[in-house]
């Protein structure tokens, strides 16, 4: 079960809560940053970590988390949402950075075999004209895109100079001189939306939640869709070596 974090208005107490059709293991925090919403924020780490709970949502900008990850417990990961929206948020990138897909050169990199870069190589070929790979069994998929929908998919051996306006890397292969997408990066922000959340919802960290409801299948990749994409510091034009 899933934890929501939420401050007490009114005596509330602890136990089950139901939020955008998922059922939560709820706490009742202090408002503040001092010594007595420490303390609240304490007591509530150890009531979820006595109910096995490991990931939580917390409140907006809520100052006190690093109280509850001393118990083990940490928002949500975006990690199994990031590979299910990989061709949106590299789409998001480029029209940051003034890429136009019919000239932009993409490559795509992985270290080891990634269905999540397979398919975002399929959904990007349908208009990204100049799109490269590097990666395991990269053959396979250049050949089933170029049957599929007749895109012409470059195919670039590891160490070969590759040159591209963005390199997306969707594991911790070496990045390639110049702009990086680093997806598999924890720095890397990605901001998502969904549908009526902000409304029902409005005292919770947005992407914590909807990672959740994600996570709860309660709701599906094609009902979230990516707001904003935020390069960690000079990840937009790494001059780390291969």
């Amino acid at each position: 079960m899933l934890g929501l974090v939420s401050y007490r208005d009114a005596g509330e107490k602890n136990g089950a809560r139901t939020l955008c059709g998922v059922r939560f293991c709820a706490v009742y925090i202090a408002r503040g940053e001092g010594m007595a919403a420490r303390l609240s924020a304490r007591r509530a780490a150890k009531y979820l970590k006595w109910h096995r709970v490991r990931y939580a949502v917390f409140p907006k900008d809520y100052p006190c988390k690093s109280a509850f990850a001393r118990f083990g417990i940490l928002p949500p990961s975006d990690w199994a949402l990031r590979q299910a929206k990989a061709a949106e948020i590299v789409r998001c990138a480029m029209a940051q950075r003034g890429l136009r897909p019919e000239c932009a050169r993409i490559a795509l990199l992985s270290a080891a075999p990634s269905a999540a870069l397979e398919a975002a190589a399929r959904e990007l070929a349908r208009d990204v004209r100049y799109l490269s790979l590097c990666t395991p069994g990269q053959e396979r998929i250049a050949r089933s895109l170029r049957w599929d929908c007749g895109a012409s998919v470059y195919e670039v051996q590891r160490g070969d100079h590759l040159a591209s306006d963005l390199a997306v890397c969707f594991d911790d292969v070496p990045p390639p001189f110049g702009a990086v997408l680093p997806l598999a990066e924890v720095l890397l922000k990605v901001e998502y939306g969904a549908a009526e959340i902000e409304d029902a919802a409005p005292d919770w960290d947005q992407n914590q939640l909807i990672c959740a409801l994600y996570a709860a299948l309660v709701r599906r990749a094609d009902e979230i869709w990516v707001k904003d994409v935020k390069f960690p510091p000079k990840a937009g034009e790494t001059a780390n070596l291969p």
